[in-house]
């Protein structure tokens, strides 16, 4: 904590730290990671809790800044979203309606945006009966549905999606599984999901990305003989 408190009294007076090495009881959260994601590609990131997904998703799509090392983005990528918390940013109190303005809105989205994407929402969701209801009052999966169809309503250059479907059912997660393979497999986009829902996706997915302790093992488009092997070695338990 007291690093933490240094760092960011750093930042906030204009000074980045340089970080040269480690201090003490520190450690990389990813280190010696090199690949190129191309368009076309859906890839997948696995590895067990702690090994770098989340870190690296969230330094890909600008949120964590590096320390070491440079992301390059090519010049024609306009629109990078990213989905992590999926439910985050609702209001339980505004109605679902209400909340698609607001959650889109986070993603940058102009309000003639948002109106443009309405039908695809409300159709994709299947929540007509409940838009004018208080979210509050919405089941977790009803909340996870609007909130993933605003996400897929949006025509992004890069899709990230942290386990963006955990919460959902089996019928809409197949749904939302269709749905990207079309718009992200021979469109000219990309699409990294990170996920411990393997075998789920392994049938759309071309690129299979594996982490282990903050570091790249394993870069393969053989997805389900990669997928066979992770799962069945001693990986996961070490």
């Amino acid at each position: 904590m007291f690093y933490g408190v240094k760092d960011l009294t750093a930042y906030f007076l204009g000074i980045k730290p340089k970080y040269t090495s480690l201090r003490k009881n520190e450690f990389w959260a990813l280190q010696n990671i090199n690949f190129t994601i191309y368009e076309n590609d859906i890839t997948i990131l696995a590895g067990i809790n702690g090994s770098g997904k989340t870190t690296l998703t969230r330094m890909l799509s600008g949120i964590y800044e590096t320390e070491r090392g440079k992301i390059k983005y090519n010049p024609k990528v306009k629109r990078v979203i990213s989905v992590f918390a999926i439910k985050s940013g609702f209001n339980p109190i505004l109605t679902g309606r209400e909340n698609i303005y607001l959650k889109a809105s986070y993603y940058g989205l102009t309000k003639e945006e948002t109106e443009a994407n309405m039908d695809f929402i409300i159709a994709f969701s299947n929540l007509t009966n409940h838009l004018d209801s208080p979210l509050g009052k919405y089941s977790s999966g009803m909340k996870s549905r609007l909130a993933m169809s605003i996400v897929l309503s949006i025509k992004s250059d890069v899709l990230f999606i942290d386990e963006g479907f955990s919460f959902s059912d089996t019928q809409f997660k197949n749904k939302c599984y269709s749905f990207l393979k079309k718009q992200y497999s021979q469109q000219g986009k990309t699409l990294i999901i990170a996920t411990h829902r393997l075998t789920e996706i392994s049938d759309f997915a071309n690129r299979l990305l594996i982490l282990k302790e903050g570091q790249l093992i394993k870069d393969t488009q053989d997805v389900k003989n990669g997928i066979f092997k992770y799962l069945t070695s001693c990986e996961l338990n070490e």
